[in-house]
């Protein structure tokens, strides 16, 4: 099989909030290595850090012995040239449209890359492909690409050194937390000019690759709403506010309910340990047992959900769980806070 195999799945009802019929993403693998997709085996397709350690390659807290947290997964090229440099092309993994292009490789620590948002999806998810030696003259901001298109070049670019040896692709997938970000990177008083607007990584929140792409595989993979909420819950939030975020705008299929006729008063919220928010249900005023704007309660914590995890989402303070430095940014991103 082929660099640009693909993965389609069959269609099937929906149960839940939405009730509807999802035709299921046809998935390619981003580069022409496509025996992950053969035999099932990723190993050989990792790219590791100079650790060594083929661990270090994938999504969490796999680097620095487990105190540093990687977004996402890097593969390795199978090509390279006479200067040893990767030659792999880099494909789209889904039909989408580019949302952001990083030409000048010294302007961000992900190099050249690539943002595509995978609008026509019931959750229209972003996917990133970094580091690139080079972007394809074919595409640009706003063109609408087929999954499979050759949209770069494997390499090696970042606003740091990465040696040829460990040249790769680095890949993501997720979500956007705010159309305001602009807004919250002005208010937190960010040195330095945003270049990427809503696509500043800051402001976006991934899950992890190797998920979606064992369900495109495998054959499970229905739609994106059971995909995101397929991740173990590790805490849940309740937030007293009447605020609509564009958060469900943009994602409406993640709600668990319709918001209550009668008025909104609050937000019962599912995170992963990594800080995506996968399930929100609105809360009416009898739900809520604070109606001061703003006041957040952790209504539950699954530790061994959180064992492990190295971003600042749920810290302790002695054996009491309290909101880190990292969920509370992105509350204030999500909702507006100040």
């Amino acid at each position: 099989m082929g660099s640009r195999m693909r993965i389609v799945v069959v269609c099937l009802f929906l149960m839940g909030f939405v009730s509807a019929r999802a035709e299921p993403p046809a998935v390619f693998w981003p580069t022409p290595n496509g025996e992950y997709f053969e035999t099932g085996d990723i190993i050989d397709s990792l790219q590791p850090t100079v650790s060594g350690r083929w661990e270090s390659a994938l999504y969490g807290c796999v680097r620095n012995d487990g105190n540093r947290f990687h977004e996402g997964l890097d593969l390795k090229p199978i090509g390279r040239d006479r200067h040893n440099e990767p030659t792999d092309p880099i494909y789209a993994v889904m039909d989408g449209r580019i949302v952001c292009i990083n030409r000048i490789a010294g302007n961000s620590s992900y190099g050249r890359y690539i943002v595509i948002e995978h609008e026509t999806l019931d959750v229209p998810v972003y996917t990133l492909y970094a580091h690139l030696a080079a972007i394809d003259p074919s595409v640009d901001t706003g063109t609408f690409v087929k999954g499979g298109t050759r949209i770069g070049t494997m390499g090696r670019s970042a606003s740091y050194s990465i040696p040829r040896v460990r040249a790769h692709l680095h890949f993501e997938i997720g979500v956007r937390k705010s159309n305001r970000f602009q807004d919250y990177y002005d208010f937190k008083k960010y040195g330095g000019k945003n270049r990427f607007g809503n696509y500043n990584g800051i402001n976006l929140t991934g899950m992890d690759p190797m998920l979606f792409f064992e369900q495109a595989r495998t054959g499970q993979l229905v739609d994106m709403r059971s995909l995101i909420q397929s991740q173990p819950v590790a805490y849940t939030l309740r937030v007293a506010t009447r605020q609509v975020p564009d958060y469900i705008a943009r994602y409406p299929k993640l709600l668990t309910k319709h918001i209550p006729a009668q008025g909104l008063s609050g937000w019962e919220i599912d995170f992963t340990a990594e800080g995506m928010p996968i399930r929100w249900t609105p809360l009416t005023v009898d739900e809520v047992t604070t109606r001061r704007e703003g006041d957040i309660t952790l209504v539950k914590y699954y530790p061994d959900v959180l064992k492990g995890n190295c971003r600042k989402t749920i810290t302790m303070k002695g054996d009491t769980p309290t909101l880190g430095s990292d969920l509370r940014n992105d509350l204030q991103l999500i909702f507006g806070f100040r």
